[in-house]
């Protein structure tokens, strides 16, 4: 049975919720398309996960960046994010099976 006190605080929650969602959406129509600030918002996504990979990559080793650097060879020659999930992964089951 929930009492008071957890109905206000789910309530509230979802309140700011929704609140900080429709300010962002409202602020995003406030931006210029052709902007500085559009075209780092462009960007961030992709730098954001660059970062979060490349610490990965150096916190998992030797075998890690193998594997990164294959998948990363493989998207750059055939574009297919498939092929190059699938090179990756082999490389680093293959380097993980000989132990180095």
């Amino acid at each position: 049975m929930l009492d008071w006190q957890t109905l206000a605080t789910i309530g509230i929650l979802g309140f700011v919720s929704y609140a900080l969602r429709s300010g962002g959406f409202l602020a995003a129509g406030l931006i210029q398309e052709n902007g500085t600030i559009a075209k780092f918002l462009r960007l961030a996504p992709g730098n954001l996960f660059i970062a979060f990979v490349a610490a990965a990559c150096v916190k998992g080793g030797l075998v890690t960046i193998a594997g990164c650097a294959s998948a990363f060879a493989v998207m750059a020659l055939c574009r297919k994010e498939w092929a190059a999930l699938g090179a990756g992964f082999a490389v680093v089951a293959l380097l993980a099976a000989l132990h180095l």
